[in-house]
């Protein structure tokens, strides 16, 4: 009977030993299931962190990248920038990663790639309108540089007609005679006799010239070249100068023809020679003929 009761013990022995060893072997199955799990996990973490640093760093070159000329869009692009710089700092010095943590800096991270897409759609709106106001300043300009030019031309153009109104208008001498007078009035080609010389001409009619009263001049140039004057300060314009005359009329002039003398007085005796003659009104030089006296 005891051997009966001493074999029932061993036998529950046994039992218990297989039933311990079992759950030692379910259990250490267990724990090697959940630290393979966590492994995984953490390994998966990491790798989730890597990737949230390398966008991170992808979306803070990208902010260095953008351009732009308004300066309140430079100050927001600085402050996103430092803010994708001081979450990429949090997360390399994060110790211990969670699926809560990623989650987070996930969210951050969708935030300001957001941000970041609506500065560029700001900024494109900004560069299409400069680029619309660039052309237009360009157009304008071009514009302003063609009416300039046109006004130019028409300048130029209502110079010409001017300068073409004022040729014509011109009151021109025909008929240019010069002879020379001793002292009784009477006709001579010797010079020694020569006391005036008398140079008549016709003035043509003109219909556009400005009618009214002004002065002829007359310019005897002897065989010297010197110009016979009576007083050096006898002047009068022409081509922008003072210039000496020898002899001047005041003449009446209505557009119509009209016949005229000057005389020039000498003072002394004449040289033999060719004398040249020039008529002078209104600033132009309006007749010419030369006088020889022997």
């Amino acid at each position: 009977m005891e051997s009966t009761k001493s074999s029932k013990a061993v036998s529950f022995l046994s039992v218990l030993i297989v039933i311990l060893l079992v759950v030692i072997a379910g259990l250490s199955y267990v724990y090697y299931q959940q630290k393979k799990e966590a492994k995984e996990t953490e390994t998966m973490l990491l790798a989730e962190k890597d990737s949230l640093s390398n966008n991170l760093l992808n979306l803070m070159n990208d902010y260095k990248d953008l351009e732009t000329d308004n300066d309140s869009l430079n100050r927001k692009l600085q402050m996103e920038q430092e803010r994708a710089q001081k979450l990429y700092s949090e997360l390399q010095n994060l110790k211990r990663v969670s699926y809560a943590k990623i989650k987070e800096y996930q969210k951050e991270l969708g935030t300001l790639r957001a941000i970041m897409k609506n500065m560029v759609r700001e900024i494109d709106s900004l560069n299409t309108l400069n680029q619309q106001l660039i052309a237009e300043n360009i157009k304008v300009k071009e514009e302003a540089a063609t009416a300039k030019k046109t006004v130019k031309e028409l300048e130029q153009r209502t110079e010409e007609l001017n300068t073409q109104v004022a040729k014509g208008s011109v009151v021109k001498a025909r008929n240019v005679t010069a002879v020379a007078l001793n002292r009784r009035g009477s006709e001579t080609s010797r010079a020694s006799r020569t006391a005036k010389i008398k140079t008549c001409f016709t003035l043509n009619e003109n219909a556009i010239a400005k009618p009214g009263s002004r002065y002829v001049y007359m310019r005897v140039v002897g065989p010297d070249d010197f110009v016979l004057a009576k007083s050096e300060t006898d002047l009068f314009d022409f081509e922008g100068e003072k210039i000496v005359f020898s002899a001047n009329r005041e003449v009446d002039y209505q557009n119509k023809d009209i016949d005229m003398c000057i005389f020039f007085d000498s003072s002394g005796e004449l040289a033999k020679g060719t004398y040249k003659i020039t008529l002078y009104m209104d600033g132009y030089m309006i007749g010419y003929t030369e006088l020889v006296l022997k």
